[in-house]
């Protein structure tokens, strides 16, 4: 038998296009949308939309709902404890992997990263270099499982972070973390550098969970 295939574009471009929605919050939590309304909204088939949701689904941003749609979730206080748990195991992995191997090229790469993001010019720009350095820290490791994980806990992340409203003082204290843990790297102390991470990702966890409560 002959298998119909989905072009892998359009369920790429449909995926894209549905979480940005969703961490942007122009889809709500709790919402239910049809999947024939977003079909004709994207001007895309419903075979690469309900392909993308599936994915969304497994990744926990939607619940597919038979005959009604798909729901966007709401992330938990437990939901984001144990997302948090789960960056702070591979996060530390990665730096014990990557600290003794570190380069002349990767602190430059590295260095250049933690320049940029003070002059960022909105909140959007700043999270996109915080980002880009956890995430060239896990390419280091060259562990496609690793940055796979981090990949979706990421999107989790800029998704509870895109609902807190940033002020000047925070952004100097995650530029001032980011540096201390490149110190720490530079020293080759992987230890070191791990727990500094994991003293990141813990005053982060902390910001996220005053905005659940909040809401």
């Amino acid at each position: 038998m002959k298998q119909i295939t989905t072009p892998n574009s359009l369920m790429k471009i449909a995926f894209d296009t549905i979480k940005k929605a969703i961490i942007s919050g122009e889809f709500r939590p709790g919402n239910i949308y049809s999947e024939q309304w977003l079909s004709q909204e994207m001007s895309i088939s419903k075979t690469p939309i309900h392909q993308a949701l599936l994915d969304l689904e497994g990744k926990g941003f939607v619940t597919i709902l038979p005959r009604r749609g798909f729901q966007v979730n709401k992330l938990s206080r437990r939901t984001i404890s144990n997302m948090f748990e789960l960056r702070r195991s591979l996060e530390r992995t990665v730096l014990i992997i990557v600290t003794h191997k570190l380069n002349a090229q990767d602190i430059q790469q590295l260095e250049g990263i933690l320049n940029q993001t003070p002059q960022a010019r909105n909140q959007g720009e700043f999270l996109e270099y915080d980002r880009a350095f956890h995430r060239y820290l896990a390419r280091l490791s060259d562990n496609e499982f690793i940055i796979n994980a981090l990949d979706t806990v990421w999107d989790l992340s800029d998704w509870v972070g895109g609902g807190i409203r940033y002020g000047a003082q925070t952004f100097s204290q995650i530029c001032k973390e980011h540096r201390n843990i490149l110190e720490m790297m530079k020293m080759d102390n992987a230890e070191l550098a791990a727990a500094a991470m994991i003293r990141h990702l813990n005053s982060t966890e902390t910001r996220f969970i005053k905005v659940s409560m909040a809401e």
